[in-house]
């Protein structure tokens, strides 16, 4: 259809009537005829894809044939839903433990089939029931006995949530079929979680469909069954725990969101202490130590940072941060919220990092295009560096991030002894290609011991 724009008023048209009357005058009696011919483009037709997600679940508890979920398996697909290979429509899945006791076990099982369209999934939980539910004459009832109810409120929420230990791995599908649990090649234990069920819930998680890969993959879609790999869930109580659990109850919800591939830049986050650099080695040779993230090389750099004699130094750099520098005074904007941006403009070639809405800006020319991740890094001693709302724009396509989006460096205790933490977005070469935009919040305070040194307090930005 044309979007030509046709305007129309009654002279318009009686204008149009009188005209096509004056040429059939001219023409006189009779029939005229042209050749003519018509060729159709019909073949048109739109219908909207399907996306539909259906998870299939294995359980057990403490030994082979204890059901975990009520039933030892099934599949959980809205009024499709079956339970041990019977129709059972639009339950309410999950298991009934009554019976809970230092020692035990649980595993469960989750794969994922999409009908029809790749998507990405991701999954946490909800607690919808805590509760102390009284005491029993061993339980404690005060908090220095392991009670974490002060002063011992029989009313109040329960240790469940801190005595449970959860671990989250990729699995080959294997225990599903009958067979012994085998994690994913190249993939261990608790590589998606470990920790608390509290801590579990605390976040959110993203499947990688390919976990041996940096960049988390969708699941393809398909109409042939469940895919690999599948997502298992081990749940133990330690036999450390101890009477502060009894006639305790919890209840909760683990939920799969699953959204659609195209169109949508998914990616996880991660924030940990260390230092980001391009191996331990430099690490341990610069006195950060081993731990950090090992970036493969350094494309370009971004830093704010107190260094020199007495000044507060922007710059950027294609490889150690350096390059071109502006020195500021951050006097007036210590202890307040300020914006930063770094850009990459990839037709340009040019990385330009903005702090204070665009107060002070430091570029780099010649920068190649980036290969990987990017690492955000804080440093303070006797100093407190916030990074928060850091979000990521690639090519004009915000990219929606699974996992925290600030860290946080804050050191109080002894002078010349520096804090590390960094948040490192698993982004790739394919996302950053054709330029983006990493933006956010960074607060910087410090104390009135602050010594000042170079490198007290730092926010760097390294671009694999």
């Amino acid at each position: 259809m044309s979007d030509r724009q046709f305007d129309t008023s009654r002279r318009n048209v009686l204008l149009g009537m009188g005209t096509i009357g004056l040429a059939s005058a001219g023409a006189g009696l009779g029939t005229t005829a042209y050749f003519s011919d018509t060729e159709s483009f019909s073949g048109n037709t739109l219908q909207a894809g399907t996306f539909d997600l259906r998870v299939r679940y294995d359980g057990q508890y403490n030994a082979p044939g204890e059901p975990l979920f009520g039933q030892t398996s099934g599949i959980i697909d809205g009024v499709n839903s079956t339970q041990a290979g019977q129709v059972v429509g639009e339950v309410d899945f999950g298991f009934a433990v009554d019976d809970l006791k230092p020692g035990d076990t649980g595993i469960a099982e989750f794969c994922f089939q999409i009908d029809d369209n790749p998507g990405y999934v991701t999954f946490g939980g909800t607690v919808t029931e805590d509760a102390e539910n009284g005491y029993t004459e061993p339980e404690p009832s005060t908090a220095a006995g392991g009670d974490t109810n002060s002063p011992g409120d029989a009313d109040g929420e329960g240790e469940l949530l801190d005595a449970l230990f959860v671990d989250v791995s990729y699995s080959n599908g294997n225990y599903s079929d009958g067979g012994l649990i085998e994690y994913v090649p190249g993939t261990v234990k608790g590589e998606l979680f470990s920790g608390t069920l509290r801590e579990f819930f605390a976040g959110e998680h993203l499947f990688d469909y390919d976990p041996t890969t940096v960049v988390a993959d969708p699941i393809p879609g398909s109409d042939d069954g469940f895919v690999e790999p599948c997502l298992l869930f081990e749940f133990e109580v330690p036999t450390s725990v101890g009477n502060e659990i009894q006639t305790d109850s919890l209840g909760f919800s683990i939920d799969f969101l699953a959204v659609q591939a195209r169109h949508n830049v998914v990616r996880s986050s991660d924030v940990d202490t260390g230092f980001v650099d391009v191996a331990p080695s430099v690490n341990q040779s610069g006195s950060y130590g081993d731990g950090g993230e090992n970036f493969a090389s350094k494309t370009m750099t971004a830093r704010a940072r107190y260094g020199g004699v007495n000044t507060y130094e922007v710059a950027t750099g294609t490889s150690n941060p350096g390059g071109d520098t502006q020195n500021v005074d951050w006097g007036p904007i210590l202890g307040n919220p300020v914006e930063f941006a770094f850009t990459y403009d990839a037709n340009a070639a040019t990385g330009t990092f903005e702090l204070d809405g665009g107060a002070v800006v430091s570029s780099v020319a010649g920068v190649s295009a980036p290969a990987g991740r990017i690492g955000i890094q804080t440093k303070a001693d006797e100093a407190t560096v916030a990074v928060d709302d850091v979000t990521l724009s690639v090519d004009g396509t915000t990219v929606s991030f699974v996992g925290p989006d600030g860290v946080t460096a804050m050191d109080d205790d002894v002078v010349g002894d520096r804090t590390f933490e960094y948040l490192v977005l698993e982004t790739a070469a394919a996302d950053l290609a054709n330029g983006f935009v990493l933006s956010g919040e960074v607060t910087i305070t410090v104390q009135g011991n602050y010594p000042g040194n170079d490198e007290g307090l730092a926010l760097d930005i390294v671009v694999e």
